[in-house]
């Protein structure tokens, strides 16, 4: 596994995972010549960075659907 694929398998937030994807994309945009050989690297990190982003976004759906029918009994 590459040095930054070992980085995203320490993320526990969305906020670091969201500026790696940030981070990803701004330096692939502004590239003048693409880096063929980093690409891979950037894409497992990539991928690994939106999973965390997508759990926490799962997650904070399903709290606030739970909140919201609990409130819904509640009337």
């Amino acid at each position: 596994m590459s040095q930054k694929s070992s980085d995203t398998a320490s993320l526990t937030t969305f906020k670091e995972a969201y500026e790696i994807l940030k981070h990803n994309a701004d330096s692939l945009e502004q590239s003048q010549a693409l880096d063929i050989d980093n690409l891979v690297s950037v894409v497992e990190q990539s991928i690994d960075a939106y999973k965390v982003c997508q759990e926490r976004i799962n997650a904070v759906e399903l709290a606030l659907k739970h909140a919201f029918d609990e409130t819904a009994l509640k009337n």
